[in-house]
């Protein structure tokens, strides 16, 4: 059976955890220059773990720290498949969420 994990920053692998996701993997490309944050170095870590990992949610700040070639490399990987997950993205999932229900974008910016 395929599992699930996370990779990303302290504060990003925290909340999978107390979701009770096994495989965190902790890496942080602007302070720990010692973890390889290229696409080969990620997928080893990720692979070499003794469980079958097939899709990994990976934090996006980290995919934007990548060169063009890894961060494609990544973004196109089969086995296992990357998600990028962000911030940003959940607050653009709230502010969807927000206007289909009262159905009003109260984040709508003023237009000049």
């Amino acid at each position: 059976m395929q599992q699930l994990a996370a990779i990303g920053t302290n504060e990003f692998i925290l909340g999978f955890q107390l979701a009770g996701i096994r495989h965190t993997f902790e890496v942080d490309a602007s302070l720990n220059k010692k973890t390889d944050t290229s696409a080969k170095g990620i997928k080893q870590l990720v692979t070499s773990s003794a469980d079958n990992i097939g899709i990994v949610i990976i934090d996006e700040n980290l995919l934007d720290s990548m060169s063009f070639f890894d961060r494609s490399d990544i973004e196109n990987s089969i086995s296992p498949v990357f998600i990028p997950l962000s911030t940003r993205a959940a607050q653009e999932n709230l502010r969807k969420l927000i206007k289909k229900s009262i159905g009003v974008d109260v984040w709508k910016q003023d237009e000049k």
